[in-house]
């Protein structure tokens, strides 16, 4: 099953680590320090040209979604319908 994070991306659900509150997320050093490393790696994707409400970890990238962490929630589980 796949999720959609915004614009044309859609992640399989399967890869999906976690999702969390970019505000919670963001205000952290150790946090702000991991997202700074993906991105020096180029594995850090920002979709959308709307602000950040969810970060969401996969087996392979991060991404900046401008969906809430609940809206992910309710779209993968719909997927199981």
């Amino acid at each position: 099953m796949f999720i959609h994070l915004g614009d044309d991306i859609l992640i399989k659900s399967s890869e999906v680590i976690a999702i969390f509150d970019y505000n919670l997320i963001g205000e952290d050093d150790t946090n702000r320090l991991f997202i700074d490393r993906c991105l020096e790696e180029k594995k850090l994707v920002d979709v959308g040209e709307k602000s950040t409400k969810s970060i969401i970890i996969t087996s392979h990238y991060i991404y900046f979604s401008p969906f809430s962490p609940s809206t992910l929630k309710k779209r993968s589980q719909s997927n199981f319908m």
